[in-house]
Order: C-alpha cells, then sequence, then structure tokens
C-alpha cells in the first residue's frame, strides 16, 4: 500500500488503492483484509511522510477503529470516475474511491471512523463549559476570604473560652476547664440550663405580679389624723313639668294638635318623657310623635321645666353648692358633687370640654361635732340618692323616696379609701383604680367618675343594639361625632333590652366597660332616717353622727426597687453573680470583642 500526503490540503487525503492487490495486516482486533483503504486527514497529519527516497519501516497498523452501523449519514457526491464522496465524515471531509464495481457480492457498506480516546477532548458538564474559567486573581480573592473566615472563627472560639474560664458567674468555668471529658461539661451544662430556667421562671412570676398587683389595701385606724367627706346627694323631684308652660305650648303651636284628644295624649306624653328612665321605657305611648324631632327632646324638657329651685343650708365651714344635672333619671340637683356640672344642660349645650373650677370638697372632722345639712323649699315629692362627691347616682343604687308633706332627718355612716400619692407613679392596670384626671377613655365628660364610665358603658351598649341612644345622654362625642336620639322605634327597641342594659350583663351580647373604681372614693350608708309631717313643706335634712373610726387606703406594696431586689436574689441564689457579673458580659461582648476580633 502506498499513500500519498497532500501537504496543501490537510482536510483532503487521496487515496490509491490497487484493483488488483489486496492488503492484510494484523491489529489488536484480529485480522481484517479489504479491497478499500481508507485513511482520514486526522491519521495523515499524526503520520509523518517518510522523505523521498527512504521506506517507512513502521509497523503499519489500522489506527482507527472501524465501527459498522454508526457511520452519521451525509449527502454522497458521484465522481465521474466512480468515486462516492461523503462530506464531513469523524469531522473531516473523506474521499473514498470504490473500485470493483463489478464485483458487487463482496462490495462492504460505508463505515464511520471515531477517533480513539486518547485523541478526543475530556468531556465536561454543560454548566462547566458554560463557564468561563476564572482569572487567577479572583480565585486568589476567595481564598483570602476563604482564609480570613477560617481565622474569625479561630479568635471567637478563643474569644469565648477565655471569657468562659475568666467569667465569674458559677459552673461558666466547667464548660471550657481543661481536662474535662465530654460528660462532664455536658452535666455541667445541663445545671447551668436547669438554673437559667428557674430564673426565668421566676422572674416572669415577678414581673407579673408588679404588672397586676402591686397595691394592697390596708386598714388606718388613726381617726384623729383624717378628715372625712361630707356625704353627697342627688334629688330628682317627682314634678317635672310646668301646666302653664305646657298650654302656653299647646296654644302656640295649634297646627300639631288638631283636637283635645291631642291635647291631652301630648299632655301624658311630655310627663312620661321628663320622668322616663330604664325602669319606666315601656310606660311612655309610642302611637304620636306629634311632631318633635328624637332630637329635640331634651330641649322640650328643659324649655317646659318645673321650676325646682331648693336652697340648702349647712353647719360646715365650707359652703355647700347644689347644682342642676342631667342623670339618668332625668332633670336632678346634686349637692357637694365634683361631677354634676359636667352633666349641665348649659355645659352640654355650649359645647365645652374644659375642667371647671369645682372648689375644695367639704370635709368634716371629729371635732367639729355634728354637722348637718339641709335642704328647703321642696315642695314635691323626691327621690334622694346619696353617693360620694366624685360620683354619680346610679341606676343600680338604692333610693329612698320622701313624700312632699315630711321633714326627714337621714343619719349615715362613710367608709372612705384613699390612695397614697406614691401609687400615681404606677399606671391604671396596676393599680386597679383611676384618678378623676384620667379621663382619655372618656368621651362624653372631661374627667373620669366611676358612675360616669358605666353611663357611657349603657349609652354605648343601646347604641350598638339599637342604633340610637336615649335623650338623657350627651349625644355629642369628644371627637365631634353626633350620635342619633332615640324616637319611638328607638324606645320600643330599648324595651327589649333594658334588663341587659340595667345590670350591663348579657347572654346575647358581648359587654365589656372597664370601668375601674374611683381612687379616692366615698361611700355612705344610710344607718337611720326617720320622718315627721312638717307644716311648712318637705325638707330633707342629713349628716354623719358617728364618725368613722377607719378607713382604708391602698398603698404600693410591690415597687419596681422590690422587683430588683427580688430577681436579683434569684440570680444570686441559682447562679451566684451580680450586677457587677452582668456588667461584665456587656464588656466582653462589646468594646473587648471588637478589639480582639478586628484589631487583635
Amino acid at each position: 500500500m502506498q499513500l500519498k500526503i497532500n501537504d496543501s490540503s490537510p482536510t483532503a487525503v487521496r487515496t490509491t488503492t490497487s484493483s488488483s492487490r489486496r492488503t492484510s495486516w494484523d491489529g489488536n482486533h484480529g485480522s481484517a483484509s479489504t479491497s478499500d483503504s481508507l485513511l482520514t486527514s486526522s491519521t495523515a497529519s499524526l503520520e509523518p511522510s517518510p522523505p523521498p527516497g527512504t521506506q517507512d519501516k513502521r509497523r503499519s497498523g489500522p489506527g482507527l477503529l472501524i465501527f459498522p452501523g454508526t457511520a452519521q449519514r451525509h449527502q454522497h457526491q458521484h465522481n465521474p470516475n466512480g468515486s462516492k464522496t461523503i462530506a464531513k465524515a469523524n469531522d473531516e471531509d473523506v474521499a473514498i474511491n470504490q473500485l470493483g464495481r463489478s464485483s458487487r457480492t463482496t462490495t462492504r457498506s460505508i463505515r464511520s471512523f471515531r477517533r480513539p480516546p486518547l485523541w478526543q477532548a475530556p468531556s465536561l458538564p454543560k454548566d462547566q463549559e458554560e463557564q468561563e474559567p476564572q482569572p487567577e486573581e479572583v480565585l486568589e480573592r476567595r481564598n483570602q476570604r476563604e482564609r480570613r473566615r477560617v481565622v474569625c472563627l479561630a479568635k471567637v472560639q478563643e474569644f469565648i473560652i477565655e471569657f468562659l474560664q475568666g467569667s465569674s458567674i458559677h459552673g461558666f468555668i466547667y464548660l471550657a476547664k481543661l481536662g474535662l471529658n465530654f460528660v462532664e461539661r455536658m452535666l455541667w451544662f445541663a445545671f447551668i440550663c436547669v438554673a437559667l430556667f428557674s430564673i426565668i421562671s421566676l422572674s416572669k412570676r415577678t414581673w407579673h405580679r408588679f404588672q397586676t398587683s402591686p397595691m394592697v389595701i390596708s386598714m388606718d385606724r388613726n381617726k384623729l389624723v383624717w378628715n372625712t367627706s361630707f356625704p353627697s346627694l342627688t334629688v330628682c323631684p317627682h314634678k317635672r313639668i310646668d301646666e302653664l308652660k305646657v298650654e302656653e305650648y299647646i296654644l302656640a303651636h295649634p297646627e300639631q294638635f288638631e283636637s283635645e284628644e291631642d291635647q291631652e295624649d301630648f299632655r301624658d306624653f311630655i310627663v312620661k318623657l321628663a320622668s322616663l328612665t330604664y325602669d319606666n321605657l315601656e310606660t311612655l305611648p309610642l302611637n304620636k310623635s306629634f311632631g318633635i324631632p328624637s332630637n329635640k327632646y331634651l330641649d322640650l324638657l328643659y324649655e317646659l321645666k318645673w321650676p325646682f329651685e331648693p336652697e340648702i343650708s349647712s353647719g360646715a365651714a365650707v359652703k355647700m353648692f347644689i347644682y342642676e344635672t342631667q342623670t339618668e333619671f332625668g332633670i336632678c340637683h346634686s349637692v357637694n358633687s365634683l361631677v354634676a356640672r359636667y352633666n349641665s344642660f348649659d355645659y352640654w349645650r355650649s359645647g365645652d370640654w374644659s375642667i371647671l373650677d369645682h372648689g375644695d370638697r367639704v370635709t368634716v372632722h371629729p371635732l367639729d361635732g355634728e354637722i348637718y345639712a339641709q335642704i328647703i323649699n321642696l315642695s314635691t315629692a323626691y327621690d334622694v340618692y346619696f353617693h360620694g362627691a366624685g360620683d354619680v347616682p346610679s341606676i343600680s343604687k338604692q333610693r329612698y323616696t320622701f313624700p312632699e308633706s315630711d321633714y326627714t332627718t337621714v343619719e349615715l355612716i362613710a367608709l372612705e379609701i384613699y390612695t397614697n400619692e406614691e401609687a400615681r407613679a404606677f399606671n391604671t392596670k396596676q393599680r386597679s383604680c383611676r384618678f378623676n384626671y384620667e379621663a382619655e377613655d372618656m368621651m362624653t365628660v372631661p374627667i373620669y367618675s366611676f358612675g360616669l364610665c358605666l353611663s357611657e358603658c349603657r349609652m354605648f351598649f343601646a347604641l350598638r343594639v339599637c342604633g340610637c341612644i336615649p335623650h338623657f345622654y350627651r349625644n355629642r362625642l369628644r371627637n365631634g361625632r353626633k350620635l342619633p336620639v332615640c324616637g319611638l322605634e328607638g324606645i320600643e327597641c330599648l324595651v327589649k333590652i333594658k334588663r341587659e342594659i340595667i345590670s350591663l350583663k348579657s347572654d346575647r351580647y358581648k359587654i365589656n366597660c372597664n370601668c375601674l373604681a374611683n381612687c379616692d372614693d366615698s361611700n355612705f350608708f344610710v344607718q337611720s332616717y326617720r320622718s315627721r309631717v312638717w307644716f311648712l313643706g318637705a325638707n330633707l335634712q342629713w349628716g354623719i353622727i358617728d364618725y368613722p373610726k377607719m378607713q382604708l387606703r391602698r398603698d404600693v406594696l410591690f415597687s419596681f426597687a422590690d422587683v430588683l431586689v427580688y430577681i436579683g436574689g434569684l440570680v444570686g441564689f441559682f447562679l451566684g453573680c451580680s450586677a457587677l457579673s452582668f456588667t461584665e458580659i456587656i464588656y466582653y461582648f462589646t468594646a473587648r470583642f471588637v478589639r480582639r476580633i478586628f484589631f487583635h
């Protein structure tokens, strides 16, 4: 076999074979004999041609492996001399001259040639093939970051071991002490965890106690030191409408009263409206409104009210005042009250929200002797509600009714509770009481009172269920919102829930008033009363005969200093450390840690 290599074209190799000569060779896979001799360009480039005139004495071998049936099919080009050309066989152009067409019985299929494994580049994953090789600088920077991370972790570990070995907290040294095995370290770690759990659990209980019940109510029997508040009361007359004013109103509005029956119905309606409370809502006639809008009910009642003008006299050193006030029982008058003026009709109509100067509360002392106050010129029967100076009458409290022809004397006993000044530093949840200036949740008055809070709760409950409020409440809130006043349909709705409104307890509706007691409060109880017929009309006299020999005082039992002492004792008992130990921890993990990691 003769090989002729064309150096000018590395991709094309001409192969000449003799048709009458057969070439045979021995290979690793056996012997092969063929009339066709094939040689790729890649093989030609690797087999250097011998110099002219010399004979290549190297052993000729196959060089390429022939795999039948794996050739890539390409387009064939026929040469005029009968040769067949296959394009791109094994990444090169190979010209195959096939001779001896006459011997078709010995014709072999076209084979392809693949490079041996030593000739092919190693295959890489697709993701690695797509990535460009990283420069040496990037790799060096990555190695430097990795070295820094390892060094930093080593410094942190060394720092923690140093802290544990030098800490003043008991037990920490055994976590890093040399010579201990793993089991001993785990036992000490478990002991420290149990101590920490005990400290946290007991400290949470202490803090909860400080937040919920830091106050205690104690009994004070030093009666010669304190002053006792004089009883306050609210008088509500039974007669509230002036008949002459009603007749004048009927004459002034003839279009609303076409018949005598209408006029009579109106007289009955206005009298019952003036005395309307939660107890007698069902007594109000609901068949006619007489053209009066519900938001004008209160204006009409004050226009037609009977002139009830009682006079007050007392033997106390401080003068007492009587104020007209609007309550859940209608138009009444309060004596020695600090909150009555905020419920007056004039105060509501002016849109005022300022704090009024109500003067000092009237107090008495055992050395003052018997002190009475008296209301005269009561020309009608009346109801009386006794309460403290900072409170208002409530529908849930007891009331006393006296006729218009009796002179009545009422003797009361007092039980007061006052709060120490140190308690002002606590919030309302901790004290479980409110001072009168803590009125941020009140919407109708600028001061706080337990009775006023209950009244607002009833008002908002009626608004939530029936969509309106009774006329004896202030319908303009502090935020400027104006509430609708119940008409005849609204009052019919209130009748259905009046028991729930009075008791503020319901199985159908959720009621949460969140009303706290007054921090300074006075409770009065009727000890005895007596009445006799008096020719000058109804008079009422009340006072204190037996001065109280004890009073209740709300003191601070558990202050913040006590919390610190209690928690400090727990920490010292379980871990044997002090405040300086915590300072040591803060120092180690701030200034010393930064200096060790970044500047050492």
